[in-house]
């Protein structure tokens, strides 16, 4: 790959429809890193437009603590965004190592606080404030990156057009994971999670279930901070409130809080006691049948019958549906009797979610319990006449057939003939399926013959 002006030196990292490169500016020789989108992979225009809204929002925003975009551009079939190289790693590789000092965990908080403040004066939430996103310089400053699911709120048009939740579950703010508007009340959520992982090094909620942490976050009480922590305990509780009317207004607001507990010496003391005991993390019941009744006493104490409810649904549905190669043919099942569906919706707002995320990062079978096929089927079982359903699977459909003209292009036709048959069981009326039938019965030296021979 070439992009005019630019020398690239290898990659940084890789996605299902983006990737980044170092590289040298030659005009003025500075090192940048090119996020690069392949319209050939990713060229829906959903896709393409979201990309080039990442660049444009980041590009619109001059502060210290976000990152700075150089230059937006096309080359060839590659869309292109020219940013600032940050060489000192992330937040989420320095909470490899443990928590944060005190004082370092809060100029983290302040500044990444005054970019986000910054940013949301100007109209834009981030939506996916993570430790990932959070960079350093060389002289340890914060910038924040990564804009890629960031919503003008001035220009209110939602590019997936589903409605559902965008975000990463550890960091999601509970309104989040429902349809409707999300204000900057998610990013100031997340940034209380994040606040709590640098003084404690561990996440607020852990499970091996991604649903079970969106839960969690939605209804379980956060931890409290450990005893040394306790000058901050007021502040983290206003930005992880779980309704979004109880947190801070604004992240000005809680820079004035942060400022006001500096001036009068309450945060003098944490130092000293930093290196306390840490709280064990909050892990939910055991997933097994007959633990059911003893969890339902738990739920039932803690958010009423409604949730319990929801969470027996939850439990009906924790065995995975039988494995599924890319390559051979899916299994029958009849969806078994959708009980206490009403009582699952929020079940059925994370499924959808995870379906639609897995089909766009090109997890359709696999990795185990974490795929579209496995998302959706459990939403069949759920609620059979769901219409996300339907369109998950049409929606899975056309990612097979993507993946079968990569190997049509590639020349393995076996390959592609075997996707072309998984995507007719997903959805037979998808239109590019026949015409893939065709080009995947020519062999991969008469391809293009084939192709000039329709051309002319």
């Amino acid at each position: 790959m070439k992009i005019a002006g630019y020398e690239i030196e290898r990659c940084l990292a890789q996605g299902s429809m983006a990737s980044a490169y170092l590289a040298t500016q030659i005009s003025l020789g500075r090192p940048v890193v090119l996020k690069v989108l392949d319209t050939s992979i990713a060229g829906t225009p959903q896709a393409l437009q979201r990309f080039l809204n990442e660049g444009r929002l980041i590009a619109s925003l001059h502060h210290p603590h976000l990152i700075t975009v150089h230059d937006i551009g096309t080359a060839g079939r590659f869309i292109y965004i020219s940013m600032e190289y940050v060489e000192g790693g992330d937040l989420k590789q320095r909470l490899t190592q443990g928590p944060l000092p005190p004082d370092i965990a809060l100029e983290v908080l302040e500044k990444t606080a005054s970019a986000l403040a910054y940013a949301h004066a100007h109209g834009v939430i981030h939506r996916d404030v993570k430790p990932g996103n959070i960079l350093f310089r060389r002289d340890g400053s914060p910038v924040l990156a990564d804009f890629g699911i960031a919503k003008s709120l001035v220009a209110d048009g939602d590019l997936t057009g589903t409605g559902v939740f965008l975000g990463s579950p550890n960091y999601m703010a509970p309104e989040q994971v429902e349809s409707g508007s999300v204000d900057n009340g998610a990013d100031i959520y997340a940034l209380g999670v994040i606040l709590y992982e640098m003084l404690t090094g561990q996440k607020p909620f852990i499970s091996s279930s991604i649903i079970d942490v969106i839960y969690m976050h939605k209804k379980t009480p956060m931890p409290p901070l450990p005893a040394p922590f306790e000058p901050l305990q007021g502040m983290l509780d206003l930005m992880v409130a779980k309704s979004r009317g109880d947190r801070f207004r604004d992240l000005t607001a809680l820079l004035h809080y942060l400022d006001m507990l500096r001036r009068r010496g309450a945060l003098a003391s944490l130092t000293a006691g930093a290196e306390a005991a840490l709280p064990s993390p909050a892990l939910p019941a055991p997933r097994r049948r007959h633990g059911v009744q003893a969890a339902l006493l738990g739920l039932l104490g803690l958010v009423g019958l409604g949730y319990a409810s929801l969470f027996v649904v939850e439990q009906r549905l924790a065995a995975p549906p039988p494995a599924l190669s890319q390559a051979s043919a899916l299994p029958t099942e009849p969806p078994p009797e959708a009980a206490g569906v009403a009582a699952a919706v929020e079940v059925a707002h994370a499924l959808i979610w995870l379906g639609q995320h897995s089909v766009t990062e090109f997890r359709l079978t696999a990795p185990p319990r974490d795929n579209a096929y496995y998302y959706f089927t459990r939403l069949r079982q759920l609620a059979p006449g769901h219409p996300a359903v339907a369109a998950g699977f049409k929606d899975m459909a056309g990612a097979y057939a993507v993946l079968a003209e990569r190997e049509i292009a590639a020349g393995d036709t076996r390959q592609a003939r075997a996707l072309i048959a998984l995507a007719r069981q997903m959805d037979p009326t998808n239109a590019a399926l026949p015409v893939l039938s065709e080009l995947a019965k020519t062999a991969p030296g008469g391809l293009w013959q084939r192709l000039s021979g329709w051309l002319r």
